[in-house]
């Protein structure tokens, strides 16, 4: 018997206007469960187009991405769950591919695979030519390019670290590869295929932010903290050497750059990974 896909699609306020573009039309073995959050009870509604029988709505209250995420997770009781955003499109042939790749991969637990770009515009990523297993993170992993097979992240009970994505003030990304890792890391089997599975546009938050930035910097001082713990401490002061020229070459502080640093660290450190907090949703 073939796998059925479900698509986590997280939203926020009014992004849950764009969720029709991403829907398709119906098929028996794909269905689709929003993660809707909203900041203001004006944002509490349901575009007529998603009252269907295979979409799931779960709103909660707040912001954060990953504890969207995590709440789409919860919730997932099929095969396979691919995460999704309000910004991107499928055909049902990219949902083929990743049920396919499911299907001819026994052993698979976390697929990643590769988004596609609107003709014209430059390629995503540098993405592997081939097929490979993943032992350690290759390049950035976006979320979208995600597929899991649900059952076997829930036995590991693996979520994302609600600390770190889009919706933090300072930790606004690579929740992704920490999930990732996290999966590695549990003994979970997780490959890379190319195969483009998703339509999104090239821009992104953390592509539109200077090399400098407050919060790359803080996101890199917490990315090395959640990785390698204590150590990201020296690491810090070592860092801020290292990059002593590029610092001057951007009229970076460095010891604005250090301080930044060492704060993404402290707030790791000093802080519960399995600090995860799930809020009261209302299904429709």
């Amino acid at each position: 018997m073939s796998p059925n896909l479900t698509v986590l699609l997280s939203t926020i306020n009014e992004g849950i206007e764009n969720v029709p573009n991403v829907i398709l039309d119906y098929r028996k073995d794909v269905s689709y469960i929003v993660s809707h959050q909203f900041t203001k009870e004006e944002f509490k509604y349901i575009p007529k187009e998603l009252e269907r029988k295979d979409i799931v709505i779960s709103q909660i209250y707040g912001k954060g991405v990953t504890k969207s995420r995590n709440n789409a997770i919860r919730l997932a009781r099929g095969d396979i769950g691919l995460f999704s955003d309000d910004d991107v499109t499928y055909t049902n042939e990219y949902f083929d591919k990743v049920i396919e790749a499911f299907r001819n991969n026994n052993e698979l637990d976390v697929g990643i695979f590769k988004i596609n770009t609107p003709e014209g515009v430059p390629e995503y990523k540098k993405y592997p030519l081939n097929k490979m297993k993943l032992e350690k993170i290759p390049f950035s992993i976006g979320t979208i390019e995600i597929a899991i097979r649900v059952d076997r992240i829930k036995v590991k009970r693996i979520l994302f670290d609600e600390r770190f994505g889009a919706g933090q003030e300072l930790l606004i990304g690579l929740d992704e590869n920490i999930f990732v890792l996290d999966c590695i890391k549990k003994g979970l089997e997780v490959c890379y295929f190319p195969i483009f599975i998703v339509n999104h546009p090239i821009e992104s938050t953390a592509k539109l932010l200077a090399n400098f930035d407050k919060r790359r910097v803080a996101l890199a001082g917490a990315y090395d903290a959640r990785i390698n713990g204590i150590i990201s401490i020296p690491k810090a002061f070592l860092g801020t050497l290292r990059y002593l020229p590029l610092l001057i070459e951007y009229k970076k502080n460095p010891m604005i750059y250090l301080i930044e640093r060492l704060t993404g660290a402290f707030q790791i450190i000093f802080s519960h990974k399995d600090s995860n907090t799930s809020n009261k949703s209302h299904i429709r």
